[in-house]
């Protein structure tokens, strides 16, 4: 019955021209976008990737099978990053469409990765039997598409959004693997195990094929459920010296920085911050650009937080930091500011958001000559000097990320002085409520898996949150919610994590012995196929 079904289903695709076939493919990318936080559809992975492939084989020049693979990709990329058009519904000097316009133009541009992937896939087994060569197709296109994933979050700045090992978020257990080979090497596993419906379906003459298929997948997801049982099975453990409070005041984007209320919103985070002495805070954080004063040149506003610091705690607070001499710029930034109104630290971001928090000059002389300049137009942030731990007495050493700048693998932390914790401060409000809050929240778990540390989160709406070294939320405080969390520091892990100490090279070797594999069952089959009759 079941054999039948898929047989009709074959013939149908073959029946059906070009264009339906690149429509069926951006309704199957799409759907891959449920899949992530905060839906977390796994099974659409495995419809929508054999899916891909069954179509890809069915075209017959090198042109038709990019323009699949860039039509899966855009369906893809336009739905999971739908969330940025509510930016431009926030800022009213852009007309709504204008947001749909700007995701449609990454979406399009992203999708030359994957176009990329899926046509050398094509290029290399188009001639041969896609039932024969089922497994080393699968392992081919598990390369080159995760190859293609690292290049998306590393070239010109990257953007490493949605990656697909990010599908696992609903599962402390299932993410632990990631503190072997990061996210990257997760994703080689979850590529291929979405892709073996595809060799159920076009292996079926080669059973011995499809069992070993089903027995490895079995394996995969018994050895990441084992070992990651295995790295949650103790308690997380807790820093005496170190009391968290970290304030979240809901206030809207609109209201943030509207010069009638940023008086206001500013009291709101100093009386929310308030604390008695008996509670023992020693940090009290905000989120970041909590304050849109130049607090490191206005004393009158850090004396007022001097004012509601407990004795011998600091502020950690994110804010716009400006020079107007010789030239005016302008910096993200962070500060610690102690009991006595002193600025201890400063940090400034220094992984800018493209079109966000700058624009590239080629780009920016380009859409003013076509008249677009509104788009680029107003004060840029300059690049901080890079990435550094904050050392202060009486406070573990500290890695800050400023909103962003979580979301990259293997570059959280200075690796030549490494702190004991991470502090994420980040303003979501930009993006609604949809999904782009819950995705962020996945990665940050993710970055405290691979390095091993804990990670703390401030977010102006939501969500704050603790996160222990092994990923896990200790507390949180959800979306659209006034509020506070107390608690204590967890500690870092006792031995740093492989990742932490060789980044993605582990990811490289796990290509390469995913590559060799492929080089070995082709020789092993093609030699079976050329001397047993």
């Amino acid at each position: 019955m079941m054999a039948g079904s898929i047989d009709i289903f074959l013939d149908w695709l073959d029946r059906r021209p070009a264009s339906h076939r690149m429509g069926l493919l951006l309704l199957a990318g799409g759907l891959t976008a449920f899949s992530f936080a905060p839906f977390y559809l796994f099974p659409l992975l495995a419809i929508s990737y054999p899916l891909l492939l069954l179509i890809l084989f069915r075209s017959q020049r090198f042109p038709e099978a990019f323009f699949l693979g860039w039509w899966f990709g855009f369906g893809q990329f336009f739905t999971g990053f739908i969330w940025l058009s509510s930016a431009f519904a926030v800022d009213t000097r852009y007309p709504g469409w204008l947001g749909f316009l700007a995701v449609a133009s990454l979406a399009a541009l992203l999708a030359i990765y994957s176009a990329l992937a899926t046509a050398l896939v094509w290029k290399l087994f188009h001639r041969k039997d896609t039932g024969i060569y089922a497994v080393p197709i699968v392992l081919c296109f598990t390369i080159l598409w995760n190859l293609a994933e690292w290049l998306r979050g590393h070239l010109f700045t990257g953007f490493p959004w949605n990656l697909a090992g990010y599908t696992w978020g609903f599962s402390d257990i299932m993410l632990q693997s990631s503190a072997i080979w990061g996210i990257y090497g997760l994703g080689l596993l979850t590529i291929f195990l979405a892709l073996v419906p595809y060799i159920l379906i076009t292996g079926r003459g080669q059973p011995k094929t499809v069992w070993a298929a089903l027995a490895v997948s079995v394996l995969i997801i018994a050895g990441m459920i084992f070992y990651g049982a295995g790295q949650l099975s103790g308690p997380t453990k807790f820093r005496d010296d170190v009391k968290l409070k970290i304030v979240q005041t809901n206030i809207s984007q609109k209201d943030k920085w509207d010069p009638a209320k940023k008086a206001d919103n500013f009291i709101k985070y100093l009386k929310m911050s308030k604390s008695r002495p008996a509670e023992g805070i020693t940090h009290i954080i905000w989120p970041e650009t909590a304050v849109v004063y130049f607090l490191d040149r206005e004393p009158s506003r850090r004396y007022l937080i001097a004012d509601m610091l407990p004795a011998n705690a600091v502020l950690m607070t994110g804010f716009p930091r400006i020079r107007r001499r010789p030239e005016l710029k302008a910096w993200n930034s962070f500060a610690i500011i102690d009991a006595e109104g002193r600025v201890r630290d400063i940090y400034d971001k220094q992984h800018l958001v493209p079109f966000g928090e700058y624009t590239p000059g080629f780009l920016h002389k380009s859409l003013s000559f076509l008249g677009l300049g509104m788009l680029v137009d107003g004060l840029s942030y300059s690049k901080g000097d890079g990435k550094r731990t904050l050392h202060l007495p009486g406070m573990p050493p500290v890695g800050v990320l400023v909103c962003y700048e979580v979301i990259f693998p293997g570059a959280v932390v200075d690796k030549n002085d490494r702190p004991d914790w991470l502090l994420n401060i980040t303003n979501d409000a930009w993006y609604g409520d949809f999904s782009e809050p819950y995705q962020h929240l996945v990665q940050t778990r993710v970055r405290a898996i691979e390095e091993g540390l804990p990670i703390v989160r401030s977010a102006g709406t939501g969500i704050s949150a603790v996160i222990d070294a092994r990923g896990r939320v200790i507390k949180s405080l959800g979306l659209d919610r006034p509020g506070v969390i107390i608690s204590r520091l967890p500690v870092k892990q006792d031995i740093s994590t492989l990742y932490s100490r060789n980044s993605d090279w582990i990811f490289f070797g796990f290509v390469i012995f995913i590559f060799i594999l492929n080089i070995l069952f082709q020789r092993c089959f093609l030699w079976r196929r050329t001397v047993l009759p």
